[in-house]
Parts: C-alpha cells; sequence; structure tokens
C-alpha cells in the first residue's frame, strides 16, 4: 500500500498555492497523445500492394542461415497492424515487439525495449549496413527509443505509425536521416 501512495504522489507536484497540478507531460505521454491523434477514427490499416509485393521479393543476393531466416520472417509480418506494446502477430507489433519476435523465430533472444536492444551487439556504420543489422532512431525520447531490420538497399522494416501497419521504410527519408541514432549487428 505505501508504495502504490508513493507511486501516486511521485507524479503530482504541489504549486505552492494548496492546488495541485499534473506532472509536465513526459516525451512518451506526448508520443502517445499524438498517436491517439491519429488512431481517432481510423480503421484496420491494411496491406498495400507495395508491401504484399516487397513480401514475395527474393532476398538480397549471398544472404544465408539467421540473416536470411529474419528477412523472411520480416517480410511475412508486413502489413500487421501496429500496436503499442504489441509483441505477436496475434497482438500486432511496436517496434521493439516486432524486432525481438523476428530475431526470436532465428533463436536469437533479444531484450523488449529498444533503448536496452541497443545495449546488444557490435556497433555498425551507416556505410557496413548488412541486411539483419538493426538500425536505431532517436523519436518520442531522447536515445534508441524506435528500432528497425534493415533489409538492404538503404531499405529496412518497422513498425510505421503514420501508416499503422509493419512497413518498409526508407533510412534516406528525412525524418529518418534527422533522427538516426545508430546501427548494431547481433548476428
Amino acid at each position: 500500500m505505501k508504495k502504490w501512495l508513493v507511486v501516486l504522489f511521485a507524479g503530482i507536484i504541489f504549486n505552492g498555492t494548496g492546488v495541485v497540478q499534473a506532472s509536465p507531460t513526459s516525451g512518451y505521454s506526448q508520443f502517445m497523445q499524438s498517436l491517439d491523434s491519429i488512431v481517432v477514427g481510423a480503421t484496420m490499416p491494411v496491406a498495400d500492394e507495395q508491401q504484399i509485393a516487397a513480401r514475395s521479393a527474393t532476398l538480397p543476393t549471398g544472404q544465408s542461415g539467421q540473416s536470411a531466416q529474419i528477412l523472411a520472417v520480416a517480410r511475412e509480418l508486413l502489413g500487421q497492424p501496429v500496436v503499442w506494446g504489441g509483441a505477436s502477430p496475434a497482438q500486432g507489433f511496436d517496434c521493439s515487439g516486432l524486432v525481438q519476435y523476428v530475431y526470436k523465430q532465428a533463436g536469437i533472444n533479444l531484450p523488449r525495449t529498444a533503448d536496452i536492444q541497443f545495449l546488444v551487439g557490435r556497433t555498425v556504420s551507416p556505410s557496413s549496413l548488412q541486411p539483419g543489422d538493426l538500425v536505431y532512431f532517436t523519436t518520442y525520447e531522447p536515445g534508441a527509443s524506435h528500432v528497425g531490420i534493415y533489409i538492404g538497399r538503404d531499405k529496412f522494416i518497422h513498425t510505421s505509425f503514420s501508416k499503422g501497419i509493419v512497413a518498409i521504410a526508407d533510412m534516406n527519408d528525412s525524418y529518418f536521416v534527422q533522427r538516426y541514432y545508430g546501427a548494431k549487428r547481433v548476428l
């Protein structure tokens, strides 16, 4: 009971006049509010023709073993719904849930969140990226707060909140260029 009260009061700020104010909005809260504004009135997303074609596209040449398995599983998930906290095809996915699920199918266990996943593996420069590497971006909070799976040719698979589905994005898109945080190789 004491822990609960401490947590309750930790989020409240007194302004000196006896009036209680809510604590300032965190980066996470602002991010969730922006998602809510996008989702209001939205219908369940459906994969478009580009996403469906990408599923059947051949893997980049020279890929085998775990890397090929990771890319194949990730492609099969294109068009799945994006759901904050989701980590399976039945639930939908958030970015780190997608990465964790895909890598687990290849026998690699990763932590659950993007910031902790970023602590795993070897750092890779953008010019040395290989299919299966993880690419990280700073989005709703400082540090690694979004992650995707690099598939080659400056493209990566991630959870696109703007589209509402697992989708392919371009590393050269100005949004991602401005927010690029780093890349890791765990294979």
